[in-house]
């Protein structure tokens, strides 16, 4: 990097450059990386930046790996970051990172807006670990996610299934005991379901329990 610091009569400026190239480093959201970025300060002393600033990430794990994205920001000083928006590769569509503002200054939640577009159901629902849910179709939702310090959760996540439809089939350990006539008709149709529409709201640890609530119609 290089900076540049002017005084004069009328007052003291600065400004700089700091460039980072395929770095590793832990960050409030999980590991992070192949981070490559060149930040161009235009006040370097109040460690403040231009708009528009863009970083490449290789890789970040909050809790599932997403690959290859890039993300636009600028630093506001007093450590704090504005977010203009995000963009990765995702389970054969698109994660959309909304703007936001992170203060790194306060011991507080950080929370952050995903948009999931186009995702494949069936490498979405991988990607979460559920292997008792089997599912196809195209699906676009919004996932909402508090990082503190004990690791991240979603709160009221919710993904709609595209026109279209699918398939959907539960394959967990309830269909595999007698629960009673009803109950065991249930389950055995859930074996293997098309639907019109289909909606999973999401509840829980990135990397642990994860609840769901999924509700579909137009099914044969």
């Amino acid at each position: 990097g290089d900076g540049h610091i002017r005084w004069t009569p009328a007052g003291v400026t600065s400004n700089g450059t700091f460039a980072v190239a395929n770095t590793d480093l832990a960050a409030a959201f999980g590991p992070v990386t192949g981070l490559t970025t060149t930040l161009r300060f235009d006040d370097l002393i109040g460690l403040k930046t231009a708009p528009g600033q863009k970083a490449e990430v290789k890789q970040i794990n909050p809790g599932f790996p997403v690959i290859d994205g890039e993300i636009i920001y600028e630093l506001l000083g007093d450590n704090r970051v504005r977010v203009e928006g995000g963009r990765w590769p995702f389970a054969g569509g698109e994660l959309l990172l909304h703007p936001t503002t992170l203060d790194f200054a306060a011991d507080r939640p950080r929370r952050l807006t995903f948009d999931v577009v186009g995702v494949d159901a069936a490498v979405f629902l991988q990607n979460f670990g559920f292997d008792n849910i089997n599912a196809t179709g195209k699906f676009d939702g919004t996932l909402p996610v508090v990082f503190d310090g004990l690791g991240g959760r979603i709160e009221n996540g919710r993904i709609d299934a595209r026109d279209g439809g699918g398939t959907l089939a539960y394959v967990g350990e309830l269909s595999n005991h007698n629960l009673g006539t009803i109950a065991n008709f249930a389950f055995g149709a859930l074996r293997s379901l098309k639907y019109d529409d289909l909606t999973i709201v999401l509840n829980g640890d990135l990397d642990g329990e994860m609840v769901t609530d999924i509700r579909f119609g137009g099914v044969g």
